[in-house]
């Protein structure tokens, strides 16, 4: 299990507590680039709210925002990611983590009522599940919004799907969305 999946699943204000002693807080200065971004997609997004940026050591592609704690969202970002991603895959990352928090998608603990005692079985199940796809398709705009960029947006979820950093093989926009067609 991944850090983030974790982290993701508290709630209480100790998931602050934990990103602080398991991750990096990137504080103002620390990173430029990262700096650069978050502000610009706060700003794009017209998220007036805090955000901390985490950076912790995972090999896969991954990343997540946390429910609001404090007046802060907290965004996560795999150190993988990181290093790999140039500036609008980059872009297109932060921007759907922040959309997650703009659209307030953290409402329904989805992780929760699935792991519950008693979860959500047949057409209630599958409407949340439904809702979770719907979710990331808006997340995704958010994204593309920060982005600027259909190619970037584009490269990163190529990325995020293969967990190839590229040069190996040449992404396809076209192949990727007759692959979601099939």
């Amino acid at each position: 299990r991944s850090r983030v999946s974790d982290a993701e699943k508290k709630t209480d204000p100790t998931a602050r507590g934990n990103l602080l002693a398991t991750s990096v807080r990137l504080a103002k200065g620390m990173s430029a680039r990262v700096d650069g971004i978050v502000a610009d997609c706060r700003s794009l997004l017209g998220i007036a709210t805090d955000v901390e940026t985490y950076v912790y050591p995972e090999p896969t592609f991954n990343a997540a925002c946390l429910k609001p704690q404090n007046g802060r969202v907290m965004v996560l970002l795999s150190s993988s990611l990181l290093e790999a991603f140039d500036e609008p895959e980059l872009r297109f990352v932060v921007g759907h983590e922040l959309g997650h928090h703009l659209f307030d998608h953290h409402r329904i603990p989805l992780n929760a009522l699935l792991k519950d005692a008693d979860p959500p079985m047949g057409p209630r199940a599958m409407t949340l599940f439904a809702w979770s796809r719907y979710a990331e398709i808006s997340a995704d705009r958010a994204g593309l919004v920060c982005a600027k960029s259909l190619d970037g947006a584009s490269r990163a979820f190529f990325k995020l799907a293969s967990g190839l950093r590229g040069g190996e093989v040449e992404m396809r926009a076209e192949a990727l969305l007759a692959q979601a067609g099939d």
